[in-house]
């Protein structure tokens, strides 16, 4: 309780601070010649795009791997929260697939129009 009440009193103490003194001047002018002074383009080139493509599938690959190698294990090991998870996961996405197509097929879709 204590530790809460003084997350609050710091929450509240910052806040009047930033709100405790006025704002007299425009600042424009500063802001003019920072925006200014940023004209180098930090655009990524092909090389590095590609490489972090590379880079970002891998880790999700091994990361998958593993996760489907782990749930694979408690499958067959009859874990019964794993069975359970994973029936209500597949209802949930042949759910989404049956509502999808079907609003596909309705020729205005799933969205009703109040007009």
């Amino acid at each position: 309780m204590r530790k809460l009440l003084f997350i609050l009193m710091t929450l509240t103490v910052t806040n009047f601070s930033y709100a405790s003194f006025p704002v007299t001047a425009s600042n424009a002018e500063i802001l003019n010649t920072i925006a200014s002074e940023d004209t180098e383009e930090d655009e990524t080139s092909l090389l590095e795009a590609i490489l972090m493509g590379v880079l970002v599938v891998s880790i999700l690959g091994f990361a998958s791997y593993f996760l489907i190698k782990a749930w694979w294990r408690a499958w067959r090991d009859e874990v019964k929260w794993v069975r359970i998870l994973t029936y209500v996961t597949l209802g949930i996405v042949s759910l989404m697939l049956l509502l999808g197509g079907i609003c596909s097929i309705v020729k205005g879709g799933c969205v009703y129009n109040m007009q």
